[in-house]
């Protein structure tokens, strides 16, 4: 079932956690796709050139279907299951988190891997805003002028936005509206020759 909601955090936090000596120092951002996360977390890496793991794990999609965990040479299952286990206990999704590690001189073993590169997570996902935001979906329209001004009321009355309105020989623009909406809309909309259609993405 897909959702029509979903929980996200609103921008990047840092948590850090002490253990043995050793400092493991977490950020988490908010993101829109894999390719977004790749380069935050890699000018996170950047910023701390003498730790030894960069390591990570991100949670993607309106479900929190799609998910990656990186231990980035750490024992198996020691830094990124954590961390994603952190991300999945606040139902977090386009969420990442990314921990670096400075060793302090001390081997922690793996249970204690595992509870460092967890806190380390769990204290920076704390100090973030946690929003709930509506899943939209795109469809694009077409109308005349004598149209326009009330179908951007209605999309604006049950919470959609217009994206890139032209006005030539006919109105066209994107309209992204809650999930749901457009189907319930369109119907009406036919009728008083307003041309709708979704938009895959």
């Amino acid at each position: 079932m897909i959702r029509d909601r979903y929980r996200t955090i609103s921008a990047p936090v840092e948590g850090t956690y002490r253990e043995l000596a050793s400092k493991f120092i977490a950020r988490a951002f908010p993101i829109g796709d894999e390719a977004e996360f790749k380069r935050l977390a890699a000018a996170f890496g950047n910023e701390h050139p003498s730790s030894r793991h960069v390591c990570y794990a991100w949670i993607l999609g309106t479900n929190g279907d799609h998910h990656r965990a990186n231990d980035d040479g750490e024992p198996s299952g020691t830094a990124g299951l954590p961390i994603l286990r952190r991300i999945r206990s606040l139902d977090l999704t386009y969420c990442g988190v990314a921990v670096v590690r400075y060793f302090g001189g001390t081997l922690l073993g793996k249970p204690g891997l595992i509870h460092a590169y967890g806190e380390a997570a769990r204290l920076a996902l704390e100090a973030a805003e946690i929003l709930e935001r509506v899943v939209m979906e795109r469809w694009s329209l077409r109308c005349g002028y004598d149209r326009f001004d009330g179908v951007k009321a209605e999309v604006l009355a049950c919470g959609g936005r217009l994206v890139d309105p032209v006005f030539a020989v006919d109105c066209t623009a994107t309209i992204e509206l809650p999930l749901g909406q457009g189907a319930m809309l369109r119907p009406k909309w036919e009728l008083l020759s307003v041309d709708v259609e979704p938009i895959n993405s």
